[in-house]
C-alpha cells in the first residue's frame, strides 16, 4: 500500500479542487476501509496480502459500503472534531458536518478506486483485474520513491490551496491575518 495515509494526499488535492462535491471524511473511510484486508491478512497469515477488496470488481463493494457508511460516521466525526475546537479554532478549523449524499458517493467512489490503483503500481501481489485478468499492468510504473513523492507533493498542494482559501476568506491565522469569518457553513467534509 503506501500505507493508508500517502493515499490521503491525492484525496486532498481532489478536495482542494471540488470541496462542495467531494467528501474527504468519506475518501478517508473508504482508505481505512479497504486496507482492512492486508492488515487482517497480515494478523492472520504474517503477510500484507492483496487479494479481494485491492482488485477494480473488488471495490465496488468498498465504494458501496463506504457511500453508504461513511457519511453517518464521518458527520459524527466532524461532530466530535468541532467539540474539540475552541471558539477561535472553529471560526477557520470547524466544518458543517453535513455531508451530502453526491459528495459522499464522490468521495468513496474516488477513494475505493484511486486505492487499487495506487497500490498497483507497487504491489506485486495484487491483481487489479482479478479474477478476469491475473495482469498487473502498472507493477512499477514508477519507483516506490516517486510514487511516495507524488503522493506528499499531492497533499502539500492541497494544503497550499487551503491556505490561500482561507487568507482570501479573511480566515487564516498560520499567515498572520487576524480571524474574521463566521466557519465553513455551507461546505461539506
Amino acid at each position: 500500500m503506501p500505507i493508508t495515509p500517502f493515499h490521503l494526499g491525492p484525496g486532498a488535492l481532489v478536495k482542494a479542487a471540488a470541496p462542495r462535491h467531494f467528501s474527504f471524511t468519506v475518501f478517508a473511510f473508504s482508505q481505512g476501509l479497504i486496507d482492512l484486508e492486508p492488515i487482517g491478512f497480515f494478523i492472520f497469515t504474517g503477510a500484507p496480502i492483496h487479494a479481494y477488496l485491492h482488485t477494480y470488481l473488488g471495490a465496488l463493494p468498498v465504494f458501496l459500503v463506504s457511500w453508504w457508511a461513511g457519511r453517518p460516521v464521518g458527520e459524527w466525526a466532524l461532530r466530535v472534531w468541532n467539540a474539540w475546537l475552541s471558539p477561535e479554532q472553529a471560526r477557520w478549523l470547524g466544518y458543517q458536518p453535513k455531508i451530502s449524499t453526491k459528495a459522499a458517493g464522490i468521495g468513496a467512489f474516488i477513494g475505493a478506486y484511486s486505492h487499487v490503483a495506487i497500490d498497483s503500481i507497487m504491489h506485486g501481489d495484487l491483481e487489479p483485474f482479478a479474477p478476469f485478468s491475473p495482469a498487473s499492468p502498472w507493477l512499477h510504473l514508477v519507483s516506490l520513491e516517486t510514487l511516495h513523492l507524488a503522493c506528499v507533493a499531492a497533499g502539500i498542494i492541497a494544503g497550499l490551496f487551503v491556505l490561500r482559501w482561507l487568507e482570501l476568506n479573511g480566515r487564516s491565522s498560520v499567515t498572520g491575518n487576524a480571524l474574521k469569518g463566521e466557519g465553513r457553513k455551507g461546505r461539506s467534509a
